[in-house]
């Protein structure tokens, strides 16, 4: 309604000229129109009337009552603007004497012509008051009515967004947990053993349905970290169980190409074995790696899976059936690391006497075969690398001993190229 505003008001609000009331009317008109829009997509969002549906608690809970009380100001805010509009659509049309007409129409497009009731409690405006009523311009009220839906269209959008992120991740906890349902019924067993993860299902079913935005962080980031750790168990129980029924169903096959796996690893640990043998007889220094023996314990995990399998215990047949598989695959990984350890030591002795034999060759071209110096120093290294077993250290010192001797006695100062001595280093190359 149009309220009634005291002479200084009027004092301060001047008759505006025809064109002005014009373009006044047009611009409320717009607002009207504008802020209409805005209301009504606000109202028609999935997201809001999911949150009027949801029965919000903690965080959200507290943004949707602060935005559910700024959407209700607005609509009342904007019935009232609607109707001071028009009011004034009416005095402009109405034909009266022009001066009235035009100054009353001035007082309504730029004075406190909006009156509200206060709410209860403490107000939060600025605007006139008047007994329990309050005095707003049209350009305010449409201030306020912009910041009214600004502050319920944040929190909506906001809870849009992390549902848009949060519903697809709990969908798929979901599926799963129907998969996992369906797996537990196949494969028989006590409903007690899922109840931790149904249990947890809910638990995050409700944040995620009733309070988004409290996984909401400041810079907009919505935390997912809960749902991924629920996803990784969700899916480790789903694969147990689906390990089981193929134990159920194929345990003849499972079992038959394990042991094959078994034998293959037996198999590569007696070849590793026995290079181990041979390269302890040629080298003590460094120590060759041990090879333990890892294929009795598996055979007995097929031992172990037989009589889980008589007793129908499928889940614990797929969980050791899987524990076994990766065990095979560790120790075939571990006996192929430790041939190759104990390869390098053989071909580092190789690769040491190679290089003996060209310093030689290098001494015989120089002319200086029967030094005295060199010949010591060459007998050094020949014992090292020729005595069983060997130290490949002690090796390596000699030949860069010889190495310096040779440079020095050809005056070439070679010796001062070569590298520190020690397992695996290299003492330059001819």
């Amino acid at each position: 309604m149009v309220g009634t505003v005291a002479s200084a008001s009027e004092a301060q609000n001047p008759s505006m000229s025809w064109e002005g009331i014009e373009e006044a009317l047009n611009r409320v008109r717009g607002e009207l129109a504008r802020i209409s829009l805005q209301s009504a997509d606000l109202d028609r969002n999935v997201a809001q009337r999911m949150l009027q549906c949801a029965d919000p608690v903690g965080l959200t809970r507290e943004r949707w009552v602060r935005a559910e009380r700024s959407i209700h100001r607005l609509w009342t805010l904007y019935a009232a603007f609607e109707d001071v509009v028009e009011q004034a659509c009416e005095l402009h049309g109405s034909g009266g004497e022009e001066t009235s007409v035009r100054e009353s129409l001035s007082r309504v497009l730029t004075g406190p012509s909006l009156v509200l009731p206060l709410p209860p409690g403490p107000s939060e405006h600025s605007g006139p008051f008047d007994g329990d009523t309050e005095h707003l311009s049209l350009a305010e009220a449409v201030a306020r009515m912009s910041s009214y839906h600004d502050e319920a269209a944040r929190v909506v959008a906001e809870a849009e967004s992390a549902w848009e992120v949060l519903h697809p991740r709990l969908g798929g906890l979901e599926a799963l947990w129907q998969e996992i349902g369906s797996l537990a019924g196949m494969v028989g067993g006590d409903e007690e053993d899922h109840e931790p993860l149904r249990a947890e299902l809910a638990v995050l079913g409700g944040t995620v349905r009733r309070d988004p935005l409290s996984l909401v962080s400041e810079d907009g980031t919505v935390d997912t970290s809960d749902l991924e750790r629920a996803r990784l168990r969700f899916e480790r129980t789903a694969g147990e169980l689906r390990d089981a029924l193929r134990m159920r169903d194929f345990y003849d096959e499972s079992a038959e190409r394990l042991a094959w796996a078994i034998d293959d690893a037996e198999e590569k640990a007696g070849r590793t074995a026995s290079l181990r043998r041979r390269v302890a007889e040629a080298v003590a220094v460094p120590a060759p790696i041990e090879v333990p023996d890892a294929v009795p314990l598996l055979r007995s995990g097929l031992a172990d899976m037989a009589a889980l399998r008589d007793r129908g215990r499928w889940r614990e047949l797929g969980t050791l059936h899987g524990r076994l598989q990766q065990a095979v695959h560790e120790t075939v990984d571990d006996l192929t690391e430790r041939e190759e350890s104990l390869q390098e030591l053989l071909d580092r002795r190789d690769e040491l006497r190679g290089r003996l034999d060209g310093c030689r060759a290098r001494a015989v071209r120089l002319g200086l075969s029967e030094d005295e110096r060199l010949l010591t120093e060459e007998r050094r290294a020949h014992r090292a690398l020729w005595h069983v077993p060997g130290d490949l250290r002690e090796a390596g010192a000699a030949l860069a001993a010889y190495r310096e001797a040779l440079g020095q006695v050809a005056g070439t100062g070679c010796g001062s190229n070569r590298t520190t001595p020690g397992a695996g280093a290299s003492e330059g190359r001819e």
